[in-house]
């Protein structure tokens, strides 16, 4: 049964990621740019374009970050995720089965960068990122 959750969750992630994926695809076909010659996520503030002030930049509100992301470990409960990385997931899928409960949460960054957690009876017990440096 945990095998057939899994397999689930794996199926959910893949999806995910191919709807960003196909989203970055029409992006790049649309500024007739390449994804490896101009990144789509700046974490630099000196751009003139620029309207964010310091206290918006990702480092000051909260941003997700590799470091952040590594020190989240199994069997945390939710809410030390949300204390840890400084904002709260937003659920993307539950379900209910006996006295099980398995939840996905997802926690979306500036520009493409994401943490999912999947927790079984709130307690993690599966994690994955994208673009976090």
């Amino acid at each position: 049964m945990k095998n057939l959750y899994n397999f689930g969750f794996v199926v959910l992630l893949l999806v995910v990621l191919g709807c960003n994926c196909q989203r970055l695809r029409e992006i790049t076909e649309e500024g007739k740019t390449s994804p490896s010659s101009t990144p789509y996520v700046s974490n630099t503030s000196s751009s003139p374009t620029s309207s964010s002030s310091p206290s918006s930049s990702p480092s000051s509100s909260g941003g997700l970050t590799l470091a952040k992301y590594n020190q989240i470990k199994d069997g945390m409960s939710l809410k030390e995720v949300n204390d840890l990385l400084g904002k709260e997931g937003q659920e993307s899928s539950s379900s209910k089965v006996g006295s099980t409960k398995i939840a996905t949460y997802k926690w979306q960054g500036e520009g493409y960068e994401y943490i999912f957690c999947n927790f079984t009876n709130d307690k993690l017990t599966f994690k994955s990122q994208a673009n976090l440096k």
